[in-house]
């Protein structure tokens, strides 16, 4: 009997653990020889995605189902059905858990496991799928199986890997499906370690921890990041490779804190999700948060320069219109992350707001992601406003392109960060500019704050340019026609201006830019070698303009 377990990803970057979890639970039990996986994503045609699939000729299929690829699975499933009508097609994971007699109505589904699947898949190979029709088979893991096999290493392909070393949430969000029973599990420590360094050997750079709540236990979280930087010390763990960890920042202790400060820069990535700063939203949310001792925490590692810091607000929650939301946004602007991300409320199946959907007046799309329309407290018409203000934050802070002009435009504007962003972005929608390329956005831009003063606002924008850009080549709006840039870039190659280290040499590799900036008769200098892991700029300095002339130009 053969088995294949599908796996449609949101990208091609993106790896899959779900499936992996239930072939290493077959090939455990001495039952893996007729189990294979189908890895494809959501860019596939459907045709592509059963071809891939029926190329085994399989007598069973399970889909594990995400809100990214549900649609997908059921036009595929539905094909794969009429391709072998004796197949059984069976579903698991998040999608399938909380709409399971919906589900089970479809001809082309057979059954359904629910929750943890390695258990009951493994039972189900060893009875033969016998007496599954129609039902929802409740899964439990007793024991934890190792994903990591030589199978999914061969595919992995230096993608995103993933690794569990706890299973559950401690928290009940209302808008999440993680902390439903509110209770973790811990894997063990020694296995963790061994995968760490299992999947940093394995040619993946970005390897996501998809516990929950990394530090719920704040003396675990430390061990497992003092473990990777001292395996890194040791050149265990190569200097690029990333790991990522979504965090509850208030629960980091002092000593954590002090700890962090001393790990590699680049080595982590925090996302910590903060959603609002509105306590009547976050309690109806049910977020036990202490707000004070996590704005504290975040700037606290921010300070340190040394952890790429995502935090995350949502759009659409009870209680909050859109002038508290900009408050939100403000407040979160000040924290000084790498990266804030706005995103609208999705109501998950089996999330509690869904449960109470009615008690906050949603109205969303009941298809997935499920996204809200609108609800008591905002509008379809604000949140269209907020997508706006998303496109703009996308383009002029998340994509690390201008580290220094939206600072620069407030303050010669004195709007606040939600009006500056929203303000733009609205501007750039009313002009009819989609997807505009780096070079039209950033010319938007500098046409619409002018105002604010065209020289400086060309200068600034003209070393956020050098100093993040390793072409170093220039806007064209920002480029003046200038003899003296011969000269400077002579005195750069010669080294009779002595910047940087290597300087010669980095010069005749095109690894250095300059720019000059006329408002303060400087040059920006950026050697492209040295790049900052944590904020993607290029280490630069800012030389005397004078010192690249000759003393007769004096």
């Amino acid at each position: 009997m053969k088995v294949v377990l599908s796996s449609i990803n949101s990208k091609y970057i993106h790896s899959s653990l779900a499936v992996w979890y239930l072939y290493a639970a077959a090939k455990q039990a001495g039952m893996g020889r007729d189990v294979f996986v189908s890895e494809t994503t959501i860019n596939n045609t459907t045709e592509d995605i059963v071809a891939d699939i029926a190329s085994y000729s399989p007598d069973v299929i399970g889909f594990s189902t995400y809100i990214w690829n549900i649609e997908q699975v059921h036009k595929a499933a539905y094909t794969l059905k009429q391709i072998f009508p004796q197949v059984k097609i069976f579903l698991g994971g998040p999608e399938a858990g909380f709409d399971t007699d919906r589900l089970l109505e479809k001809d082309y589904v057979d059954f359904i496991i629910k929750g943890e699947g390695e258990g009951p898949f493994v039972r189900l190979l060893k009875s033969g799928f016998v007496d599954t029709d129609k039902k929802v088979i409740q899964g439990y893991c007793h024991e934890y199986v190792n994903p990591y096999t030589p199978e999914y290493l061969q595919r992995l392909k230096g993608r995103i890997s993933y690794l569990e070393t706890s299973r559950g949430c401690p928290f009940n969000c209302g808008f999440c499906l993680s902390g439903r029973d509110e209770n973790v599990r811990f894997f063990d420590m020694e296995t963790a370690k061994k995968n760490i360094l299992l999947l940093a050997s394995s040619g993946s750079k970005t390897i996501k921890f998809v516990d929950r709540t990394f530090n719920c236990n704040d003396k675990r979280a430390r061990e497992i990041l003092r473990f990777i930087a001292r395996e890194r010390e040791k050149g265990n763990i190569p200097e690029d490779v990333t790991f990522h960890c979504e965090v509850e920042c208030d629960l980091f202790t002092k000593e954590t804190l002090d700890f962090l400060k001393t790990l590699p820069k680049g080595m982590v990535q925090f996302e910590a999700g903060l959603q609002s700063f509105n306590i009547p939203t976050l309690q109806a949310v049910n977020r036990r948060t202490d707000m004070n001792r996590l704005v504290g925490n975040l700037k606290e590692i921010v300070s340190g320069h040394n952890i790429h810091l995502h935090i995350d607000l949502i759009a659409g929650l009870p209680y909050e219109d859109f002038v508290c939301f900009g408050q939100s946004f403000d407040q979160a602007y000040e924290i000084g992350a790498n990266v804030i991300q706005l995103g609208f409320l999705k109501l998950l199946k089996g999330s509690t707001l869904e449960a109470e959907k009615e008690k906050y007046g949603y109205k969303y799309r009941e298809y997935a992601p499920y996204q809200v329309i609108s609800c008591d407290s905002i509008s379809y018409y604000d949140l269209l406003e907020l997508k706006k203000c998303e496109d703009a934050v996308e383009r002029l802070y998340n994509s690390g392109k201008f580290p220094n002009t939206p600072t620069f435009i407030m303050k010669k504007t004195g709007l606040r960060p939600f009006e500056f962003f929203y303000s733009f972005g609205k501007y750039v929608f009313e002009q009819g500019i989609k997807s505009p390329s780096l070079e039209k956005y950033a010319a938007t831009l500098f046409e619409f704050f002018s105002y604010t003063g065209k020289e400086e606002l060309r200068d600034i924008m003209a070393v956020d340019r050098i100093i993040t850009d390793n072409t170093g080549r220039l806007f064209a709006f920002s480029h003046i026609p200038d003899d003296n840039f011969k000269k400077v870039s002579a005195a750069i190659k010669t080294e009779k201006v002595k910047i940087f280290e290597n300087q010669q040499k980095k010069a005749a590799g095109g690894k250095i830019g300059f720019a000059i900036l006329y408002t303060t008769n400087q040059v920006v200098a950026a050697d492209y070698t040295d790049l900052d892991p944590v904020s993607g700029i290029y280490n630069h300095k800012y030389i005397d303009f004078a010192k690249f002339l000759p003393e007769n130009d004096l």
